[in-house]
């Protein structure tokens, strides 16, 4: 890591590799070099760390304490830090980590630190859903320095608007230093590429294709997605569920279920484009979701997309590019809703331009134009 004069991109990681927290912090860095508005990667070793978590925890054990919680201890931070030259700590650093670094450090080099989050430790942790396991004495210790790192930042960004409500509720963040900004979808588009038109008529002419992208399967909805495409078949529809991640066999060969696996993003991009493209809705039906990844993904390549507007989703679901359920809306409700889409042509043309439409506006490159006119603030 270099020490030049500039506008540092952190994460616990290195910003400038692509698997470095689902590739968030890479798109984000790499945009933010071609518009000049940050030109050093925070590039952070993590594989060092291992023998020291095991010692962690196992002297966590002997005195009665559970394990777990390594990563936000005052023995890993205060090391982790020291990966950073002082030169880059006495400038400015933007962190996609809640508690990394700790704003007090860079405080006292000299520099500033403002904090981009998909969500507030206080909400991961509060049992609603979001579930982060953390023993109660490093939980307690961890919303303490959360709060502390956002009094002392100069700004602290929302990637939605739940996680905004959440800093100033939760955090106690004053409103005027909190901001939103949507994240961009983590898809390079061909520079020639336009969207795909469909062919012949979904549901009739050929499968109306719902789309489905996700390890976690089941926090996320498939089971959901799958029954809804049950109930459209027993109706007499042309319906295929779609599914890219994992799944148990039990749902990846069930009818009607077309299964392709883990699909690198990065390495297999021309494969994952493809997958999105051939989906007529995008799926992300999950009780409890940070911010929605896959939903910008389908909107990047012009795809509507349907979930339960909640939390995160809530702003990454357009209402006129796609289907926003409330969670007491189950299965039934929306094959109903689907059903009334396959029944009109002009329903369906409205949401597809829709998403077009959107395809720009959820670009990394957006994302970046909006934190530099945030920054002129």
């Amino acid at each position: 890591m270099n020490s030049k004069t500039g506008r540092a991109i952190f994460a616990l990681g290195n910003t400038a590799d692509p698997n470095c927290w689902s590739g968030i912090p890479y798109h984000f860095y790499s945009e933010c070099q071609k518009q000049n508005f940050a030109n050093i990667p925070g590039q952070i070793d993590l594989e060092i760390f291992q023998r020291s978590r095991l010692v962690w925890n196992f002297f966590r054990k002997l005195r009665g304490h559970p394990r777990g919680g390594y990563q936000y201890s005052e023995k890993f931070l205060d090391a982790v830090e020291q990966q950073i030259p002082p030169a880059i700590l006495a400038q400015e650093i933007i962190s996609f980590n809640q508690t990394f670094p700790r704003a007090r450090t860079v405080q006292r080099a000299g520099g500033k630190i403002s904090y981009y989050i998909d969500a507030t430790l206080a909400a991961l942790t509060s049992g609603r859903g979001l579930e982060m396991n953390l023993p109660k004495d490093i939980r307690e210790q961890v919303l303490q320095l959360e709060q502390e790192n956002y009094r002392l930042a100069e700004r602290v960004i929302a990637m939605g608007t739940w996680t905004a409500e959440s800093l100033v509720r939760e955090c106690g963040v004053d409103p005027t230093k909190v901001h939103t900004v949507l994240p961009g979808a983590n898809l390079d588009l061909p520079e020639n590429w336009v969207p795909k038109a469909p062919s012949g008529r979904a549901g009739v002419d050929r499968p109306f294709v719902l789309g489905f992208v996700g390890k976690d399967w089941k926090r996320k909805g498939l089971p959901i997605v799958i029954e809804v495409r049950d109930r459209l078949a027993a109706r007499g529809w042309k319906v295929q569920v779609q599914a890219a991640g994992e799944a148990p066999a039990e749902l990846t060969q069930r009818d009607g279920v077309r299964f392709v696996g883990f699909i690198d993003k990065r390495t297999q991009a021309d494969l994952f484009l493809r997958f999105l493209e051939s989906c007529d809705v995008g799926c992300l039906f999950s009780a409890r979701e940070a911010l929605g990844i896959s939903t910008l993904e389908f909107l990047r390549v012009g795809i509507p997309v349907a979930g339960y507007a909640i939390e995160g989703p809530a702003d990454t679901l357009p209402e006129e590019a796609g289907f926003r359920f409330a969670l007491t809306e189950g299965p039934l409700q929306i094959a109903d809703r689907f059903e009334a889409y396959l029944q009109s042509e002009a329903k369906q043309h409205s949401k597809q331009t829709a998403a077009q439409h959107r395809s720009e506006s959820v670009r990394w490159a957006r994302c970046v134009r909006e934190f530099k006119e945030l920054w002129t603030r």
